[in-house]
């Protein structure tokens, strides 16, 4: 194959990985009970996946880093059909350490028992990707080293330092202290909310991380089978359809319930708790 002829097939492909990159970012920030396209069970489960305790690194989305990674690759393979060599060697490294990813999601969708359709749509462009920049290295006359490349592209090693590090800064500086909530999580089970959730589901990580120690005194009833204390039966009467779910019950008659992550202050106004 033409240098051109590959870089314009890589560059299609990065514009699909980036378009279901785009999809499983929505997708993770979904209402559990709006659910994805490709949920076609448990064994079988985008949102499942997506929304796990593996969906995000640092409290970034996984698949905001996968977007991030397809939109260097568009422009490296861009840049790449210009006279210089260092892009092709950039290209490589670049699909080398993609394939990072794919084997980090690989593993969580196998710890989850659960297969994410549209994941494996990115590992399979990802390896494509992969191939064809070994392809286009291999027919590079003049081959450039990993050290010289990284010297002659400094302002892509610096835009790629910045791409990663502003989603980072973005979702782990708060600028607000550290709150107390033993006394919302106290009232909240006073008033009779209690949170269905699972083990496997990363909006509730993140609720648990919210409260931190406080979430000590929120009833939660863990829905998954292979949760530790499962109360499936229980969840399934309720009919739970997604974690993590609010629900209200006043001497045990549901007055309202809520499917998915809820701050501090919607947690008040849910509940009617003012600490």
């Amino acid at each position: 194959m033409k240098k051109n002829s590959i870089l314009t097939a890589i560059i299609i492909l990065s514009i699909v990985g980036l378009a279901v990159s785009g999809y499983l970012i929505e997708n993770h920030y979904a209402s559990p009970t709006q659910g994805s396209v490709c949920d076609l069970g448990e064994t079988i489960s985008c949102s499942l996946v997506n929304t796990s305790v593996f969906s995000e690194i640092f409290h970034v989305p996984v698949a905001l880093f996968g977007a991030i990674w397809f939109f260097i690759l568009l422009g490296l393979s861009w840049k790449g059909r210009g006279k210089s060599p260092a892009y092709v060697t950039a290209i490589l490294w670049w699909n080398i350490l993609g394939i990072l990813s794919v084997i980090y999601l690989i593993s969580a969708e196998i710890i989850l028992q659960s297969i994410c359709p549209f994941c494996t749509i990115v590992h399979v462009i990802v390896l494509t990707t992969l191939t064809l920049s070994i392809l286009l290295y291999k027919d590079q006359k003049k081959k450039v080293s990993l050290e010289k490349t990284i010297e002659s592209l400094k302002t892509w090693v610096g835009l790629i330092l910045i791409l990663n590090l502003l989603p980072l800064l973005f979702f782990n500086i708060s600028f607000s202290p550290d709150e107390n909530h033993d006394a919302l999580a106290k009232c909240l089970t006073e008033k009779g909310v209690v949170m269905y959730g699972s083990f496997r589901c990363g909006v509730c990580a993140k609720t648990r991380e919210m409260f931190g120690e406080s979430f000590q005194y929120v009833k939660e009833i863990e829905c998954h089978p292979q949760g530790e204390d499962s109360e499936t039966e229980l969840c399934l009467s309720k009919n739970i359809e997604g974690t993590p779910t609010w629900v209200l019950e006043i001497d045990g008659v549901e007055q309202k319930r809520y499917a998915g992550f809820l701050t501090i202050d919607e947690l008040k106004d849910f509940s009617g708790c003012t600490e």
